[in-house]
C-alpha cells in the first residue's frame, strides 16, 4: 500500500501521539499498616515520595506452555498463568524515607535483623489480625500528554522480597538509587472512570 509521513502522523495523533514511558504515577501501600505506604495516595508519607520512583514497569501477561509427550514429540499446551516479580528503581533521599519503610515492612514479614520475632515481628497472625496481613498492593497509572489518566494497573496481595544494596563510591557525584522487589499474587488492569478513581478490575 501507499506510505506518506502525513498518514502515519495523523493516525499516531489520533491516539494522544503515543504513550510515553515517561508520563506515569505509583503507588505502593501495605493495606495493614499505612506508614509503611508510600504513594500520592498516602497522608502518612512525604508528598514527594511517590516522585522518588524513577522507574518501574506495566506488567507483563505470562501463560506458561505445558508439554505432553506424545509419538516421540513435544507438543505445548496451555499452562498455568504465571506473574514475574515486579521491580522498581527508588532514588534515595537523605532521610532514606523509603527505604526504611520497606526495611521494616520486611521485618514485619520475616524477624527483626538479630533474628527476633516478638512484638509482632515475623509472625504471620498474630493478635488481632488474620493471615496475610503483612501484604499490601500498588498502582501504576499511565498518563496521557494531556495529564489524564489513560490506564491503571493494580498489584494484589504485594509483598518486598529483595531490597537491593546501595553502592558508595568516592568517585562518583550522583543521586543514589537502589531497587525494590515485589512478589504479588496477580494483576489487575483498566481505564479509570476519573482520574482519581482506579477501576478494580481482575
Amino acid at each position: 500500500m501507499a506510505f506518506t509521513v502525513s498518514t502515519f502522523k495523523s493516525g499516531l495523533a489520533g491516539g494522544g501521539g503515543g504513550a510515553r514511558p515517561a508520563l506515569y504515577e505509583v503507588s505502593i501501600n501495605n493495606s495493614h499498616d499505612t506508614s509503611l505506604s508510600f504513594g500520592p495516595t498516602s497522608a502518612s508519607t512525604p508528598s514527594n515520595a511517590s516522585l522518588l520512583v524513577k522507574a518501574a514497569s506495566i506488567p507483563a501477561a505470562n501463560i506458561a506452555p505445558l508439554a505432553v509427550n506424545y509419538a516421540g514429540r513435544a507438543y505445548k499446551w496451555t499452562g498455568f498463568r504465571t506473574y514475574d516479580n515486579w521491580t522498581v528503581t527508588v532514588l534515595n533521599d537523605e532521610d532514606f524515607a523509603i527505604r526504611n519503610k520497606m526495611m521494616e515492612w520486611m521485618r514485619i514479614i520475616s524477624g527483626q535483623l538479630d533474628g527476633s520475632r516478638e512484638g509482632g515481628y515475623g509472625s504471620p497472625v498474630t493478635a488481632g489480625t488474620t493471615a496475610g496481613y503483612y501484604e499490601g498492593n500498588a498502582t501504576v497509572k499511565q498518563l496521557g500528554t494531556d495529564g489524564a489518566v489513560k490506564q491503571v494497573y493494580k498489584f494484589y496481595n504485594l509483598w518486598p522480597t529483595e531490597l537491593a544494596e546501595i553502592g558508595v563510591d568516592w568517585s562518583s557525584d550522583i543521586i543514589q538509587e537502589y531497587t525494590i522487589g515485589f512478589a504479588y499474587d496477580y494483576w489487575g488492569h483498566g481505564a479509570p472512570t476519573s482520574d482519581t478513581n482506579v477501576v478494580d478490575a481482575s
